[in-house]
């Protein structure tokens, strides 16, 4: 019995270490205090190695339950290795219309990933910034715990 419990952790084990190797980056930001002043960016720089794969972005957003609305706006600055600039504004919808926060939840926290960018190559090698500044009308934006990317390889 006690074999095959070990053959069990150690398959285990084995299967959870295989997914992060398709992992090229993840990171989460803390917003300060939990206040996002509309002029400050959250930066992000990737090194990028390995030119073949396609890969997926994904967002990674967490907030508190006193979020006063059901969305975030974002500005999303990428930048290459090679100084080419590209823009994106991006809607992450936070709740369902019913006022239900999506995602997972955990002591008032909700934390919630949303596919930013599908099939992206990075041509080049090198460091890829993204600058994320959040884009609501309010100059400062309550209860935002953390921002985050995740890019991992496209399936």
């Amino acid at each position: 019995m006690r074999s095959l419990n070990f053959i069990i952790i150690l398959a285990a084990g084995l299967l959870l270490a295989g997914c992060h190797q398709d992992v090229l980056y993840v990171e989460n930001q803390p917003v300060p205090k939990g206040v996002w002043s509309q002029g400050h960016f959250l930066k992000f720089d990737v090194p990028v190695t390995d030119t073949q794969p396609l890969y997926t972005i994904y967002l990674q957003v967490r907030n508190d339950g006193r979020y006063e609305y059901s969305n975030l706006w974002l500005f999303i600055t990428t930048s290459s290795p090679t100084g080419a600039v590209m823009q994106d504004t991006v809607e992450c919808v936070l709740a369902a219309p019913d006022g239900r926060w999506l995602g997972r939840g955990s002591g008032g926290r909700f934390s919630l990933e949303i596919p930013y960018r599908y099939q992206v190559r990075f041509p080049y090698e090198g460091v890829y910034s993204f600058e994320i500044q959040h884009g609501m009308r309010t100059k400062e934006l309550l209860h935002v715990a953390d921002i985050g990317i995740r890019i991992q390889k496209a399936f």
